[in-house]
């Protein structure tokens, strides 16, 4: 019942505040709801049922043969006086051995190094995957708070426009303006609605995928945070799912030599061993039914060593192509950064020079409004002007948006 109550307030408290979303809710939202995730899980679950197993090489083992024959040659020994002759009847012989691993040189320690290096080698792929989910939820973020910000754009326009109509009405009734005039700003209202249309669908378009990534219902009235990003970009470290699968490849390696090095050590153990024939074999006065044999092992296989030479090599060349591959991947990251690099000072130039351009813009609409007024300008005129304050505006909103995306896109390719 609790566990249903911490779920039902888990849902009613996203749910209360599923009007405004940010980047990073959509992210975690994203990560959650990716079915590749449940495979993290998994092989956690695989790990440790492996380990057991590998933790099983100490417990005894105990082998049972039975075997139906003739046991042919064995002299069987009479009372005296009496005939001896070889027994060839049917036996029965049953063989009992018990082994208990006291030391195996560290090969079950090793065999346990290599099933956590391959668990999290496991991961790190995993990881990798979802490094380039969140990169596709911020591209559709970003988009989608483009679209936001130039719909209120166009809403600003539109409502500077429908000032003017009102003007150009009183303008008309008064005789200081013509018809032909309306109809000129009641054409470009009419353009501002057919560009609302595109972006609106474009939107929901948008808004359906981000809705079925993210597992969460996402409508047109959700209120996109736009990020606030403060934070320099200046010393980032990689810390990219990519570095931790090298190193875990190189303790892969690490534990495989340790398997190799073990092979060539001693094993030491406890031993037991029991045959047991039916019927007996016949010696005089007694019969032999039972052979019991107990004490220390040990056991040595000279075959590795002949391999040895080789899988130190092997091991070193393995090492050496993941520090390459290593090396290869930190180098095409670094050149993709200072690209990215490259393109923030580009847009944070261009967003300089764009408000520089929206000043000017504003203060030559404003003068053609009063050219207009007093008879100087033409609608036509007025309506340029108007319209490219408008394209200002919606090129430092562009600019902006674009620098918050490439920002967040080298955050994403440095892995922070």
């Amino acid at each position: 019942m609790k566990k249903i109550m911490f779920a039902f307030a888990v849902f009613m408290a996203f749910h209360s505040q599923a009007q405004t979303l940010t980047i990073e809710a959509c992210q975690d939202s994203a990560l959650k709801n990716y079915p590749l995730i449940q495979q993290f899980g998994l092989i956690e679950k695989t790990k440790e049922l492996t380990l057991s197993n590998a933790n099983k090489n100490y417990l005894p083992q105990l082998d049972v043969t039975l075997i139906g024959g003739i046991i042919e040659g064995m002299p069987s020994f009479a009372l005296p006086g009496a005939e001896s002759s070889a027994s060839t009847e049917v036996n029965l012989i049953s063989m009992i051995q018990l082994n208990q691993v006291l030391w195996d040189g560290g090969m079950t320690k090793a065999s346990k190094g290599i099933i956590e290096a391959n668990s999290e080698i496991e991961k790190a792929d995993l990881e990798v995957n979802l490094y380039q989910l969140k990169d596709r939820v911020n591209n559709l973020y970003f988009g989608i708070l483009l679209i936001n910000e130039q719909m209120a754009q166009l809403d600003l326009l539109e409502e500077t426009l429908m000032l003017n109509q009102k003007r150009i009405q009183n303008a008309i009734e008064n005789g200081t303006a013509f018809k032909s005039d309306a109809d000129e700003l009641k054409v470009e209202l009419i353009n501002i609605d057919q560009k609302k249309a595109e972006l609106l669908y474009n939107k929901e378009a948008y808004l359906a995928v981000l809705s079925a990534m993210t597992g969460e219902k996402i409508t047109r009235e959700t209120n996109f945070v736009r990020p606030d990003f403060s934070s320099t970009l200046e010393d980032i470290s990689i810390n990219r799912p990519e570095m931790i699968k090298f190193k875990n490849q190189q303790s892969l390696i690490e534990s495989q030599a340790k398997l190799n090095k073990a092979t060539l050590i001693p094993k030491f153990g406890l031993m037991g061993f029991g045959v047991f024939i039916t019927p007996g074999v016949d010696f005089g006065t007694s019969e032999l039914t039972n052979i019991f044999v107990a004490g220390l092992s040990l056991s040595w296989q000279l075959g590795p060593l002949y391999k040895n030479a080789n899988n130190k090599k092997i091991t070193e060349i393995s090492m050496q192509r993941i520090q390459n591959q290593e090396e290869t991947f930190l180098f095409n990251t670094h050149l993709e950064l200072n690209q990215t690099d490259k393109e923030l000072e580009k847009y944070h130039k261009l967003l300089e020079m764009d408000r520089e351009i929206l000043l000017l813009k504003s203060s030559i609409k404003d003068a053609y409004l009063v050219k207009y007024d007093n008879g100087v300008a033409t609608m036509t005129d007025v309506l340029q002007r108007i319209n490219d304050e408008s394209v200002a505006k919606q090129m430092m909103i562009m600019h902006e948006i674009q620098y918050l995306m490439k920002a967040y896109q080298y955050l994403n390719k440095s892995g922070n």
